[in-house]
């Protein structure tokens, strides 16, 4: 498998950057590779290197895509578990053609799924492999059409059993697809759903798209690396949910990258099993990539199952993965209520943005501040109480280009004293892992109540 991509000169690549990938070891998530970052910082470059390192073909990069700081010239790279290279490089700089080197050269599995999902309504018949398919990937990086994409179409069609199943895990119900023939004998994409029946030209943009991304997973191969630009786009948030679970198990033998914007699949969850977290943002040297490591990774891991915190790394908490810089923690939800209404008052406010609803405790300001370091923010603020003022001794020594400081309060907002309460056994046991087993008989019935509901036909 592949250890790591160099990439060099390669659009708003002026330096030379190294991604570092996640290998699986039959974990869900051990092998995700999750791109995260603002617009226009290199993300959909990483799979577009990724791309040119696995196609067979001759590769050709114009002027606009070759970065001139860099010499205008190409360098992409692997390395491989085995520490085999493979290359492709300009035969001379300022020229669009590149050649290949390496000991590990047309070995690497490699299939790069672009951000723009869509193929010609009516197509004539062949049919794709998957290694015909990785061979002509399309060279750009964001085609308008993928004019191979159909020919898999009818190799899932053959598989059409094995192709829902995978399907049906991300939307439900699943669409009545097949292929059919026009009388100029032009084939194209039938789809029948609640009653109606049109063309792939009348799907969804969304439906289209998952086509791309579901052949992509459900006939792969351990040990090959599937990467993803941007699989969020057109589809709607419960599908993005769906879909970023199914990626992880496939990532249990797989290499999953996944380049996005959205926190649906910036997974916390493969963080514990070895899973990264690739941060790409723009330096005065041009786009630069930080990584999460696997021990900082398992400790956030285990920070958001803090059940009295979580939303902790909550989707609001994960939409920092996407900010430019100036990052603004603070110790709880309550802070982040109330601390824009103490601003206001003031007639002040902070040029930052707030870290989601907060870090969940002044102790996890740490974790979350070497997060931060890791993947490279350069301006990041946090508060703590006047209680916990013996904590910023250390924040400000371990992260000495960063600002820390206690608000002059025990708490930002007055609370009255809370007087105690009894005791109240929940339907978890102590540990929180199982029903209690004077419930367990009624909260099997009410489940089973409410998906019999769920399953009845609406009225």
């Amino acid at each position: 498998m592949i250890k790591s991509v160099s990439i060099l000169g390669l659009r708003g690549f002026a330096t030379k950057q190294t991604l570092e990938l996640a290998i699986p070891n039959g974990q869900p998530g051990s092998g995700l590779t999750i791109v995260v970052g603002a617009n226009n910082a290199g993300k959909s470059t990483t799979i577009e290197a990724l791309r040119a390192l696995g196609v067979a073909q001759d590769m050709s990069f114009t002027a606009g895509k070759r970065n001139h700081k860099a010499g205008d010239r190409i360098e992409l790279s692997l390395t491989a578990t085995n520490d085999e290279t493979a290359a492709l490089k300009s035969v001379a700089p300022g020229s669009s053609e590149t050649e290949r080197g390496g000991a590990h050269r047309g070995k690497a599995k490699i299939l790069a799924i672009p951000s723009r999902r869509a193929f010609a309504p009516y197509f004539g018949k062949s049919e794709y492999n998957r290694d015909a398919y990785r061979g002509h990937n399309p060279s750009q990086a964001r085609p308008l059409t993928s004019d191979t994409f159909s020919y898999r179409l009818f190799k899932a069609l053959k598989n059409q059993k094995e192709f829902n199943e995978i399907l049906a895990r991300v939307i439900d119900p699943v669409p009545t697809w097949t292929i059919d023939q026009d009388d100029n004998n032009q084939y194209f994409v039938k789809i029948s759903m609640e009653g109606a029946t049109h063309t792939s030209e009348g799907a969804g943009e969304g439906f289209v798209s998952l086509l791309f991304l579901i052949d992509a997973l459900y006939d792969s191969a351990e040990q090959e690396l599937i990467a993803f630009d941007e699989p969020e786009l057109s589809l709607h948030p419960s599908v993005q949910r769906r879909l970023s679970r199914l990626m992880m198990e496939y990532a249990a033998t797989r290499q999953i990258v996944v380049a996005t914007h959205s926190p649906y699949f910036a997974n916390v969850d493969a963080l514990n099993a070895g899973g990264r977290i690739v941060r790409s943002f723009r330096a005065d040297s041009g786009c630069e990539l930080a990584h999460l490591s696997v021990e900082t990774g398992k400790r956030l891991y285990k920070a958001s199952l803090d059940a009295n915190n979580p939303h902790m790394m909550g989707l609001d908490a994960r939409e920092v993965f996407f900010m430019d810089d100036k990052i603004i923690i603070v110790e709880g939800q309550e802070d982040v209520m109330f601390l824009d209404k103490a601003l206001a008052s003031i007639d002040q406010k902070l040029n930052g943005s707030m870290f989601g609803w907060g870090a969940g405790g002044a102790e996890k300001i740490e974790l979350l501040a070497q997060v931060f370091s890791e993947l490279g923010f350069k301006k990041v603020v946090g508060f703590v109480d006047a209680n916990k003022h013996e904590l910023l001794p250390s924040l400000r020594g371990r992260f000495k280009n960063y600002f820390f400081e206690a608000i002059p309060a025990d708490d930002i907002r007055t609370k009255p004293a809370v007087k105690a309460r009894d005791a109240r056994p929940g339907l978890l046991d102590d540990d929180n892992k199982s029903v209690r087993q004077q419930h367990l008989e009624a909260f099997t019935a009410v489940t089973k109540a409410a998906n019999l509901y769920f399953d009845k036909k609406a009225q």
